[in-house]
């Protein structure tokens, strides 16, 4: 007799959503060929950025920087300062990202920033603003919007330079000569961890968010940046990947259907597949075909089909508590029913992960870090759903072990630094 786990099994490989449908050694090199084409300025959805920073120089003391996170769902800002004892973090306020709750203009995002920031430039002129989303990082370290992503509304921000039209809206609210350094989040998550881990000794810094988005970053060789054309003295520079807009791996059919129903159909394959925002949704379509499949008792089916849709905290809660009383537990009208969506779920969440894993498999292998085991590379970690999900860091560290240690033979550790965006931010601000 089948187990009820194999029947699952077979159900994701009917509509390739299986785990096994991501072959980790052919997906990290296709990743590598798009980080080349990106580090060469061919068209690509991994733009590889340039951010015009370097892990190199010392931070300046006592000096105050205002400082923003513009993230997927939160706007934080607050007033930072390095000082001998270690950074003061003083202001600081958490508000909804201007758009993520209904589309606004471009006219009312720069309305709202200014009025936030208006009152923190009493205290310093010089703003670091971290921007999760795919901005064209300018040599005078300004960044152009190329878009907006993560279902954040606002409208006509495309091509928006971000430092200089915040500015602007300062000065005309009283506030003039206010200088901005724009970088990315994942840039912000690495030069937090160089600025908060000081006392440990590792081979190179990489970055990854994993939370709403994916992103990942890392230090490139300035040899190796061929679409580079302004001068730069530094030997290296911090690259944004954007790698959430990766698509050189296959979409299975739910894949599709949530790409279909996206407010940007055809972009940012590889974030759909596997991050906090979307994953939720994939695991939703993969269950409403199973309610249409017979696959679940006819209750649960019924249940299935009268959802809008699922949160990935719903379908985590299920995984770490199958008896609890979340909506999928309530659900289950047996213990087959249990194992079907457990599985379904488990699966998803493996798949996103070795995804994850390939990623990360090739920055450590373009940048050539983490060939000892002794001085192993540094992942700086950010984001809700790599640090509260059940499954997926415990699946990601296995995978990392078994695959970019044990095969590709490079040791990595993952290192959580407390507001490390805030920090990095306020580094990127004081070092430009």
């Amino acid at each position: 007799m089948r187990a009820v786990s194999d029947r699952a099994d077979e159900f994701l490989k009917k509509y390739h959503m299986g785990p096994e449908e991501i072959a980790l050694y052919r997906c990290t090199r296709s990743f590598l060929e798009e980080m080349g084409r990106g580090l060469r300025g061919e068209e690509t959805p991994v733009l590889m950025l340039p951010t015009y920073l370097t892990l190199e120089g010392e931070l300046p003391r006592d000096r105050s920087v205002i400082v923003v996170d513009a993230g997927g769902t939160n706007f934080r800002s607050a007033v930072v300062t390095m000082t001998a004892g270690g950074p003061v973090i003083e202001d600081l306020t958490v508000q909804p990202m201007p758009g993520s709750r209904g589309a606004v203009t471009k006219e009312a995002f720069l309305d709202q920033v200014s009025d936030i920031l208006l009152p923190l430039t009493r205290k310093s002129r010089r703003v670091g603003l971290c921007f999760s989303y795919a901005a064209e990082i300018l040599p005078n370290r300004d960044g152009r919007v190329v878009a907006i992503s993560k279902q954040v509304q606002i409208t006509g921000s495309e091509g928006m330079l971000l430092g200089e039209e915040i500015s602007a809206a300062l000065a005309a609210k009283g506030a003039p000569g206010v200088e901005f350094v724009v970088l990315n989040d994942t840039v912000a998550a690495v030069l937090g961890g160089v600025a908060g881990l000081e006392d440990e000794v590792f081979d190179g810094y990489a970055g990854l968010i994993y939370g709403t988005g994916v992103n990942t970053c890392y230090s490139e060789r300035r040899e190796n940046i061929a679409k580079l054309s302004t001068p730069w003295p530094a030997a290296s520079m911090l690259i944004n990947m954007e790698s959430g807009g990766f698509c050189g791996v296959p979409q299975g059919t739910f894949d599709r259907r949530l790409d279909a129903g996206s407010m940007d159909a055809g972009k940012c394959l590889y974030e759909k597949m596997v991050s906090g925002r979307y994953q939720g949704e994939v695991i939703y379509h993969a269950l409403r075909q199973g309610a249409e499949d017979g696959l679940f008792s006819s209750g649960l089916a019924d249940t299935l089909r009268a959802l809008d849709g699922l949160e990935l905290v719903e379908a985590d809660a299920f995984a770490a508590r199958p008896y609890g009383g979340g909506l999928l537990s309530a659900a289950c009208g047996s213990e087959r029913d249990r194992e079907l969506v457990y599985t379904i779920i488990d699966r998803s969440v493996e798949r996103a992960a070795r995804l994850v894993c390939c990623n990360l498999a090739a920055v450590l292998e373009q940048a050539d870090l983490g060939r000892s085991i002794h001085r192993p590379a540094c992942v700086v970690a950010e984001g809700s759903t790599f640090y509260k999900g059940y499954l997926f860091r415990r699946k990601l560290e296995r995978l990392c072990h078994t695959y970019i240690t044990e095969e590709l033979g490079r040791h990595l550790v993952f290192r959580r630094v407390e507001n490390a965006n805030l920090l990095g931010t306020a580094a990127a601000a004081l070092l430009a």
